[in-house]
């Protein structure tokens, strides 16, 4: 005679029950939030390695050069932003030259742009921004008439009048 062992186990089938379900929605829960890690990952990648160093050198060399010429032409600048309007009042600089702004986020290249800025009375220049800065980008302000020459900072609180940051 064979024995009939009573079970505690219901007779519902396995997708009818909860762990198996909690097991799935944890598993489901860990490669969705990889996918999404990964997917924020490779949008918002650090611009910060460059892949030719010997030209970025070369590059540093003339900046420092054309550094040197604006102290050589006694060339002084005084950089306002006040909200979407960009005052650049100027020493030693011939009214009709082109002036150029270059904008730099600190970290991503996406977000530069560069201003032509248009000359006004006693050696003011003026630009309207596209769009709103804070503290901490980088500012170079260049030109190509008669000689090469550039001038760089970092926007600041004296740079910012309004008070953005």
């Amino acid at each position: 005679m064979t024995k009939v062992i009573p079970s505690n186990l219901p007779d519902k089938p396995w997708y009818k029950e909860f762990w198996p379900w909690f097991i799935i929605a944890l598993l489901a829960t860990v490669v969705s939030a990889s996918l999404i890690t990964v997917s924020i990952a490779f949008r918002h990648a650090d611009d910060l390695v460059v892949d030719d160093y010997y030209k970025v050198g070369l590059a540093i060399n003339q900046r420092i050069e054309h550094r040197e010429a604006a102290a050589r032409l006694g060339i002084k600048l005084d950089l306002k932003i006040s909200g979407q309007e960009l005052r650049l009042r100027t020493q030693n600089i011939d009214p009709s030259t082109q002036l150029s702004i270059v904008l730099a986020h600190p970290m991503e290249a996406d977000k530069d742009f560069t201003l032509a800025l248009l000359p006004g009375p006693d050696g003011l220049f003026f630009a309207t921004m596209p769009r709103s800065i804070s503290r901490g980008w980088h500012w170079a302000v260049s030109a190509h008439d008669p000689e090469l020459w550039l001038i760089s900072g970092v926007i600041d609180a004296q740079v910012l009048s309004n008070g953005d940051s």
